[in-house]
């Protein structure tokens, strides 16, 4: 029996009477249609013919295309109905498989649509060996990124999070943040011994266990209000550039980095050799117009120092070295220099006074674009809202430390929408008013490092503690030793450089000397007016120890003195 059958699309009914007439004309006793369309191509009409096929039967189609969308597809409906016994034939091609050229031709089809299934198919495998070989991954775009893989897996194995609230978070499902968590886990390690072992290893290699000593070498800013801990983390990370051997200079408007020079018990074991420039500590001296030429000396000289500016007095006044300081640096350093900015708000504010204008120009210009003259900038300051925001956007890395203050904590926000995710950062900032002292989010997105964390004991002396009530200041017994003739002499030359240049520049070039010589005599006035100062101290003393020996006489206790001694609280 011949058995006419024709498929006809939803948007071309047109074609329906022709191809019903030709096969009609070519003998068909039955005709079977299917209806089609772009988006489904299903053929239940052809499916059932092919079921109920008997041998002798002949399926007659207008063209080829009919039986299928590809090749493929028409050769396998093809098989089928021989399969079945029955013949096909095709008008349009003029195939006739009862005849043996027929099925002839039905098997070449069949080659064709295998080489092409195998041209295909070789095709697909070198283009993913060469996705693969670029580093391209094949497939759907994943939701995580993989810094966002290691943010999700460490807050919910470190228990700061739930994987609940991770999914809802960056709004993927929980079995994904399984997956994240159960493949970050086996990256790790699989063995807790081996994990310990791991991470005892690298803890000395590490900042706080997890941050890379190489990120020192990037601009880091550290935020915090006032007892957040944020000047004592900041001497801890300078200890450790101390210890590699590097060359820093912090400016201190506060007076609270001397204690560099002293062990943590307050003596000099464990302090370093330091030289302090100003204040109540200082090896030399500093007044308001040696700026210029300290800057010059420190630009030029292998050192670590601590420019101490709270004996300068008024704002004004610090403003002022400051400006000739932060000039003559950026002019004069070509070599790396970690420039610690205490207090960073006064050099570099929002809103700068008029006389500060200067300043705010030469340290925007030291933060921006110092790193070819070799500078790293360290940021410190407690209100990150003051300080200028084109200064803290340029930040590498944030430390952020308990805030508290909504203003402050939107000017985080702000260098975390330059930095890093969003979603992060809010729950970041939320985090920030209930930190501890000491305790901090560390956040470094060149290393993925998102990590809140303890900051560990400083091995020098804690300079920086605000003293408890009825407690005395304790102060070190012993500071580290340095050298500073050498440099009071190169100080003076510079100082004598800078004010023989500014006066008169043709007197400069007569007489190099006669600056040093009167800074020499300058420096012998101090020292004489130090020498009474000891003196002074020493009459105290021994007016003390002479009371006490009263005391003791008549019964009693004396007052205890030292580095740890403190005055017990009078009951009424």
């Amino acid at each position: 029996m011949l058995i006419g059958y024709f498929r006809t699309r939803t948007d071309h009914d047109g074609t329906a009477s022709a191809q019903r007439q030709a096969l009609v004309d070519a003998g068909c006793t039955q005709l079977v249609e299917d209806l089609t369309s772009g988006r489904r191509w299903e053929q239940p009409e052809l499916r059932r013919v092919l079921d109920e096929l008997h041998p002798g039967d002949v399926v007659v189609v207008p063209q080829l295309d009919g039986l299928g969308r590809s090749l493929t597809e028409v050769v396998r409906r093809a098989q089928s109905v021989f399969a079945a016994g029955a013949g096909l034939r095709s008008l349009k091609e003029g195939i006739d498989t009862v005849a043996n050229a027929g099925q002839a031709m039905v098997r070449l089809i069949g080659s064709l649509a295998e080489l092409d299934r195998s041209a295909a198919r070789d095709g697909i495998n070198a283009g993913l060996a060469v996705a693969q070989a670029e580093g391209r991954r094949s497939g759907r775009r994943p939701k995580l990124t993989e810094q966002q893989r290691v943010l999700v897996a460490d807050a919910v194995l470190s228990g700061r999070s739930t994987a609940a609230h991770m999914a809802r978070e960056y709004k993927i499902s929980a079995p994904t943040v399984s997956r994240v968590v159960a493949a970050r886990r086996a990256k790790i390690d699989g063995s807790e011994k081996d994990r310990a072992v791991l991470e005892a290893s690298r803890q000395d290699d590490k900042v706080v266990g997890v941050l890379p000593l190489s990120a020192l070498n990037g601009r880091l800013a550290i935020v915090g209000t006032s007892g957040s801990g944020k000047t004592y983390a900041a001497k801890g990370l300078v200890e450790l550039l101390m210890d590699g051997g590097r060359r820093v200079c912090i400016v201190d408007p506060l007076g609270v980095w001397w204690g560099l020079r002293a062990g943590a018990d307050g003596g000099d074991a464990g302090g370093y050799p330091v030289v302090v420039f100003g204040g109540c500590h200082a090896d030399i001296a500093l007044d308001d117009g040696m700026g210029a030429a300290l800057g010059r000396l420190l630009g030029t000289h292998p050192l670590a120092c601590v420019v101490d500016l709270s004996e300068l007095g008024s704002s004004g006044a610090r403003r002022l070295f400051m400006t000739a300081f932060a000039k003559a640096l950026h002019e004069a350093n070509t070599e790396p220099l970690h420039l610690v900015l205490d207090e960073a708000d006064l050099w570099a504010p929002q809103r700068a006074q008029p006389d500060g204008q200067a300043l705010l120009g030469q340290i925007e210009e030291i933060v921006r674009r110092g790193r070819v003259r070799g500078f790293v900038p360290w940021l410190i300051t407690q209100r990150p809202a003051v300080l200028h925001k084109d200064v803290l956007s340029q930040a590498d890395i944030l430390l952020s430390m308990k805030l508290t203050s909504s203003q402050d904590r939107e000017a985080v926000g702000r260098w975390i929408e330059g930095q890093a995710d969003r979603a992060d950062g809010r729950r970041i900032l939320a985090e920030l008013p209930q930190l501890g002292r000491g305790e901090g989010t560390l956040w470094a997105p060149s290393d993925c490092v998102l990590k809140r964390v303890q900051f560990p004991l400083i091995r020098t002396f804690d300079s920086s503690r605000t003293p408890q009530r009825d407690e005395s200041v304790a102060t070190p017994r012993t500071l580290a030793a340095v050298d500073v003739s050498a440099l009071a002499i190169a100080l003076a030359d510079m100082e004598a450089v800078t004010s023989d240049t500014d006066a008169d520049p043709a007197r400069s070039r007569r007489d190099p000397a006669s600056g040093s010589h009167r800074r020499l005599k300058q420096m012998e006035g101090e020292l004489a007016a130090a020498r009474t100062r000891m003196a002074m101290m020493q009459a105290r003393l021994e007016q003390a120890e002479g009371q006490d020996a009263r005391a003791a006489a008549v019964g009693i206790a004396p007052r205890r003195r030292g580095a740890a001694a403190t005055r017990p609280k009078t009951e009424p």
